[in-house]
């Protein structure tokens, strides 16, 4: 298991932070063909693109989790107390996300998705990022600004949500609401596809599972 989240951490967050950019590309598209109306209240029932809005939003929450797992995975015996918080965090959001997939599949009635889990699920992402980055610190076994990245992700909120505060009074309420998650996608992928599937970090996977 330890393998393949090695193998797999940093394509996960790839994967994970660009759906959050589909998600809001989805958004502007409910916007645009449906109107703010339906933007609005929409719901999963309502038509495709209102069902891909929280299914690919919970599918970036899930597979950023376990692009997390990947990062926790090479952490081991480093920084433990941070490791193990960083990992339930991850985990947290994992199964929210799971959940949500499942109501959203109508297995235990109409299609729906639960904004509270959406939150654990962001929370869990956000914590899950903080704790592991700061662990990946004082364990150096990512690239340093790939670890800074990590251990500052919610700093990245901070300018675009700046930015949503002129853009409020000349674009609509679907392109500005939701424009931090893209911005987070963008940075966690860039993470994935530099900081986890770069040659030094696999060699030091590689080392880490010899030691072992």
């Amino acid at each position: 298991m330890k393998d393949k989240l090695l193998q797999w951490g940093g394509p996960a967050l790839m994967v994970g932070g660009l759906l959050w950019v589909v998600t809001y590309a989805v958004e502007i598209a409910i916007g645009v063909t449906l109107g703010e109306a339906t933007y609005a209240q929409a719901e999963p029932t309502g038509s495709l693109l209102e069902w891909l809005w929280p299914a690919s939003f919970m599918g970036a929450v899930l597979f950023l989790g376990v692009g997390l797992l990947g990062v926790a995975s090479r952490l081991q015996g480093h920084a433990r107390i941070m490791t193990f918080f960083g990992t339930a965090l991850a985990c947290l959001a994992i199964g929210a996300a799971a959940i949500n997939f499942v109501t959203l599949a109508g297995v235990i009635g109409e299609p729906t998705a639960f904004d509270g889990l959406g939150f654990l699920g962001v929370i869990g992402v956000l914590g899950g990022s903080v704790l592991l980055g700061i662990a990946t610190l004082r364990a150096r076994v990512l690239r340093r600004w790939a670890r800074l990245t990590l251990a500052l992700l919610p700093l990245a909120f901070i300018p675009a949500i700046l930015a949503t505060f002129p853009l409020e009074s000349v674009a609509p309420v679907y392109v500005v609401a939701d424009l931090p998650f893209p911005v987070v996608g963008l940075v966690l992928a860039s993470v994935g596809y530099a900081g986890l599937t770069d040659k030094a970090t696999r060699q030091t996977g590689r080392l880490q599972q010899a030691e072992a």
